[in-house]
């Protein structure tokens, strides 16, 4: 049995999607993107969370929507649920040494803490002005082709079934699921699509059983698709592998 497929080895477990971020050198690093490729650009963010990219992008004179399902609620409700998932995820951390290792697991959560910050300044601010819009996977509210640019982190493939090697404790976010999420993400991007993390969530990690499919869908859907690798920390050590990889999909 691959160690993907062993759900019962892979002992850290999340009941529902953390609603956890990452700042915009994080999301630099993670979908292998250098800054100066977002200028003039239309880009969407999707499963944005209480990460930073939108707050830092839009500071920095890019045009970015975040998109999430908490989106449009009472900001210290979401910003507390925020503070909430990134201590739940740190005390499984503990809990289950060796599932995720960090070089820096201090590090990692100060810019988890950082990034929160900074989004809660944010969307205070922005909320009703279009730049953060509430919607879901696999039905966006948002027009064909609507943006240059279409980037899903932390979210696809992460949360597969346990079994499939994701975290993910239900199966709602199969195979089939994933496949209709890519289909969305690709009807919204005009020219360009990424999704991080292409491989299990277990020690050490290997090609995702998802990546395949996806990455045939996206070929019938009219995209050359390629791997291209990250050097990103997740903690799955999967920058030592050729598995840590992001999709790029092009039109």
């Amino acid at each position: 049995m691959s160690q993907s497929r062993a759900a019962s080895e892979h002992r850290f477990k999340l009941s529902h999607v953390a609603f956890f971020g990452r700042t915009l050198d994080e999301y630099l690093r993670m979908l292998a993107l250098e800054q100066e490729s977002l200028t003039g650009l239309r880009i969407l963010d999707v499963a944005s969370g209480p990460g930073s990219f939108v707050a830092d992008a839009l500071a920095l004179g890019y045009d970015v929507t975040g998109c999430d399902p908490l989106y449009g609620g009472d900001p210290e409700t979401i910003i507390a649920q925020g503070k909430a998932d990134i201590v739940a995820c740190r005390e499984q951390i503990r809990s289950h040494p060796g599932v995720l290792v960090y070089d820096d697991i201090d590090a990692f959560y100060r810019s988890k803490y950082a990034a929160l910050d900074r989004f809660a300044a944010d969307y205070r601010q922005r909320r009703d002005t279009g730049r953060y819009v509430a919607g879901a996977l696999p039905s966006l509210p948002f027009a064909d082709g609507a943006f240059d640019l279409v980037l899903t982190a932390n979210f696809l493939m992460v949360y597969a079934p346990l079994a499939d090697g994701g975290m993910h404790a239900g199966d709602e976010f199969g195979l089939a699921f994933h496949l209709r999420s890519v289909e969305e993400l690709a009807r919204v991007a005009r020219c360009e699509l990424r999704i991080p993390g292409m491989h299990t969530w277990t020690q050490p990690p290997e090609r995702h059983p998802y990546c395949g499919p996806i990455m045939t869908r996206l070929q019938e859907l009219g995209f050359a698709v390629s791997l291209v690798p990250s050097d990103y920390d997740d903690g799955c050590n999967a920058a030592a592998h050729a598995c840590n990889q992001v999709l790029v999909a092009r039109r």
